[in-house]
């Protein structure tokens, strides 16, 4: 595993790139599958901003950087646990592995396994991301064998989706909902 966020490779990088926009883009869909069942859910999950500066024509910045997630404790529900989820070196840029330096503070409760896993890099594409630091963010998590990935919104507006490289060495899994915040290091 990479020890510095310049460790990681073009190839890397490339590969994350394409494997965070088809799961946003995935998300997306889920969302307009909802809203054609439900159509009074449309203003809820209105993306109209983010598709223009996803497809190139608008700004376009990544956050990418070292994740933790370990298991904190129960969830309050029989089956619930809460993963705390931090970040000791992460950048948010115009560059995956450029740009300010920030830290990520959060956790999320859900259904799982107790979950320990240490400096997984990961990377995903978000439209204003500067303006994220500081601001109170929902999270959906999901740890499965071999992959991580971490939804981001602000409000019901899907911001991103960060997912990691292939080959994580996973000791449980886990998928559940929460909240944190990107302080600036």
């Amino acid at each position: 595993m990479s020890e510095t966020l310049t460790d990681v490779t073009p190839n890397q990088i490339a590969e994350l790139d394409k494997k965070s926009q088809a799961a946003y883009d995935v998300a997306i869909k889920n969302r307009q599958a909802l809203v054609a069942k439900k159509p009074e859910l449309k203003t809820a999950f209105d993306q109209s901003v983010h598709p223009q500066s996803l497809c190139g024509c608008g700004s376009r910045l990544y956050i990418c950087g070292y994740f933790s997630f370990e298991g904190c404790g129960s969830g309050g529900g029989p089956n619930n646990e809460t993963v705390c989820i931090s970040s000791s070196r992460a950048n948010i840029g115009p560059q995956p592995n450029q740009g300010i330096q920030v830290t990520l503070a959060g956790h999320a409760t859900g259904a799982g396994t107790n979950i320990d896993l240490s400096n997984i890099y990961m990377q995903g594409i978000v439209p204003d991301a500067a303006k994220l630091i500081g601001v109170s963010l929902s999270f959906t998590l999901s740890i499965n064998s071999g992959s991580v990935s971490l939804t981001i919104s602000e409000g019901p507006r899907l911001l991103a989706v960060l997912v990691s490289g292939s080959g994580v060495q996973a000791n449980g899994e886990f998928t559940g909902s929460g909240s944190g915040v990107f302080t600036q290091a």
